[in-house]
């Protein structure tokens, strides 16, 4: 399981830098095409950037939860290219990409966290593509497991890995049988 500790950037940056938002499970934070250039941490709750294919498919492409932050291209951005969905009840700060991109040029130590926490970002995501090409949902629920633990639902572990809540779950009671994950609580389980 990926757990390096990187300096929160947002936490370098005045209150009133930061914009405070709370939404409900469902409830969009922002949708593609709106005007905004705002980067979001999740501070509760868990996040998903949406897009919607030519034929109506809905495609989760990036998900967030406690700590983790979403939507960071939108600081070059004159607007969205995609939604913004809360999977849960959720809350967090958003910071305008002028804020972040003034502090980019003029504070080094923001500067060094914030690249530091892209790069993880980055790292975590291709470890993420190449669990996505596991083909047999066993394996590849497994690999996200050992990898990244169960941060929320199982509805949220199935979508970012790119499996139905179902095939997941058929993945998850299999692995449970064969003693090499457990139940930690009712819909939590970890690797034995």
């Amino acid at each position: 399981m990926i757990t390096i500790m990187i300096d929160d950037p947002f936490a370098l940056l005045p209150p009133g830098r930061l914009k405070a938002f709370q939404v409900e499970t469902g409830t969009h934070v922002f949708r593609n095409g709106e005007a905004g250039t705002a980067m979001l941490r999740v501070d509760a709750g868990r996040l998903a950037l949406v897009r919607v294919t030519e034929d109506g498919h809905r495609v989760t492409i990036a998900q967030a939860g406690p700590g983790e932050t979403l939507a960071e291209a939108s600081i070059f951005a004159d607007a969205y290219h995609c939604d913004c969905v809360a999977l849960s009840p959720a809350r967090g700060v958003q910071v305008a990409g002028t804020v972040i991109r003034d502090y980019l040029r003029h504070d080094a130590d923001f500067a060094e966290a914030f690249v530091a926490r892209l790069a993880l970002q980055v790292r975590e995501e291709r470890l993420r593509t190449q669990i996505m090409s596991i083909r047999a949902a066993r394996e590849r629920t497994f690999a996200a497991l050992t990898c990244f633990g169960q941060p929320d639902t199982v509805t949220a572990l199935a979508a970012s890995i790119g499996l139905t809540q179902e095939a997941c779950s058929r993945a998850l009671a299999d692995l449970l049988s064969e003693g090499r994950i457990t139940r930690i609580a009712r819909g939590r389980y970890a690797v034995s």
